[in-house]
């Protein structure tokens, strides 16, 4: 039996869990095509249920080997403000209900009103296709779907970095 790689629980193999994998892809003609897949850690259904973002920051791999990127991580989680992160990328949204809470255009499919920025928790949520998650994921989700280029944890927290000081 394996143990999932952030809580350490053995994972079932009967049940559900998530499987971190490497793919390398290829473009061929303009179309992106995996040419090898590489079997990663496994990560248990509960802690795999909080979402890739949530993952990447919890992974004990990612904590031990670059401590100086997660404390980078934790002091931007501080510092951004989630509107003002919108803002430097063109978003503004309308005021819902009393929780901070904005809704406007979907940027990765823009669809009206179906993205939501939870200014309070620093949270986003893609009504379109369930994208959700921190500051990071939305620099990594926006560079991937908006600009089309591919953005690690690490160059994420450096734009951030760049883009808001501590």
């Amino acid at each position: 039996m394996s143990q999932c790689k952030i809580c350490s629980n053995d994972i079932d193999k009967n049940n559900s869990y998530f499987v971190l994998s490497l793919n390398k892809e290829e473009t061929e003609e303009g179309e992106k095509k995996i040419t090898d897949s590489e079997e990663g850690i496994q990560i248990c259904k509960e802690c795999g249920g909080e979402g890739l973002s949530s993952v990447l920051k919890n992974l004990h791999l990612i904590n031990e080997a670059d401590t100086e990127l997660n404390q980078k991580m934790k002091s931007l989680e501080e510092s951004v403000d989630m509107q003002e992160l919108m803002k430097a990328y063109g978003i503004s949204g309308e005021k819902v209900g009393t929780r901070n809470q904005y809704l406007t255009n979907c940027p990765f499919h823009n669809q009206e009103a179906s993205f939501l920025i939870d200014a309070k928790n620093k949270e986003y949520f893609c009504f379109c296709e369930g994208l959700q998650g921190d500051i990071f994921s939305f620099v990594i989700n926006y560079d991937r779907d908006v600009e089309h280029k591919h953005t690690t944890l690490k160059q994420a927290v450096d734009h951030l970095m760049e883009k808001f000081p501590v």
